[in-house]
């Protein structure tokens, strides 16, 4: 046998075998899916929080909670901005909660903020409250280091 029919004939034996090994998923698929599939259950009541308050807040508050949502300007007291970190910070989820679920003149705020215990369910009170807490404290991390030590 000539040398160059058997290189040929190896030849394709060596690629046939090496597509065939192309097509076995790598091995860190597996990982990668666990890894993106723990996220979302990481940031489900994240996301969750921020579709109730995307429903039921923004309309006041402003899609980011600044206070400036398209029915801001027909309340008086103007609505709460959460972005102040300053005063969201000092608040615990626990008041947070209770205006949401209760309305603000039950804690001593604004009677215009109204009760959403009735309308809400207690789970997405809570994911609400999260999402405030979430908006203040990303506000607070995306100030610069000379705003932070001004205040």
């Amino acid at each position: 046998m000539k040398p160059a029919p058997l290189i040929l004939a190896l030849g394709a034996v060596v690629l046939v075998a090496g597509s065939c090994a192309r097509r076995q998923p790598p091995q860190n698929d597996v990982l990668m899916k666990t890894i993106t599939n723990f996220e979302e259950v990481v940031d489900a009541p994240l996301a969750h929080g921020k579709q109730v308050y995307s429903r039921y807040c923004a309309v006041c508050h402003g899609l980011e909670g600044k206070g400036d949502g398209f029915n801001a300007f027909n309340v008086k007291p103007r609505p709460r901005d959460f972005t102040d970190s300053a005063f969201v910070t000092r608040l615990d989820t626990a008041l947070i909660v209770e205006t949401i679920s209760k309305g603000g003149r039950s804690v001593g705020l604004s009677s215009a903020m109204p009760p959403w215990g009735r309308t809400l369910s207690e789970a997405d009170v809570r994911s609400a409250a999260g999402y405030v807490r979430y908006l203040a404290r990303s506000a607070a991390s995306a100030k610069p280091a000379s705003d932070t030590l001004s205040q």
